[in-house]
């Protein structure tokens, strides 16, 4: 095989692995926000959410390369915005629909 090929190959898994990290991150986002927006729960539950995303944080900033640690920065602060700021459907709307 010409060596350009693995030239490709290895761009083309660099690409795959941002994009990965960056639907891993809208999903965790997504989780850890969802979870504590449920008033319900226990306390005990929301600490746990909080430190396994604080965790897997953290794991990725020793473990990942710059590159992909930032798309999973860019997912979770997009997922942290977008379903952060969103405000939770009142009683008396969820009715009416």
């Amino acid at each position: 095989m010409p060596p350009i090929m693995y030239d490709i190959f290895d761009l083309l898994a660099t690409l795959f692995r941002l994009l990965g990290l960056l639907v891993l991150g809208l999903g965790a986002g997504w989780f850890a926000l969802e979870v504590f927006r449920k008033g319900q729960q226990a306390w005990q539950l929301q600490i746990a959410i909080f430190l396994g995303f604080a965790g897997l944080t953290i794991a990725m900033a020793y473990f990942l390369a710059p590159g992909a640690l930032g798309a999973f920065a860019i997912g979770a602060g997009a997922a942290m915005l977008v379903w952060g700021m969103k405000k939770p459907k009142k009683e008396e709307e969820i009715k009416e629909e």
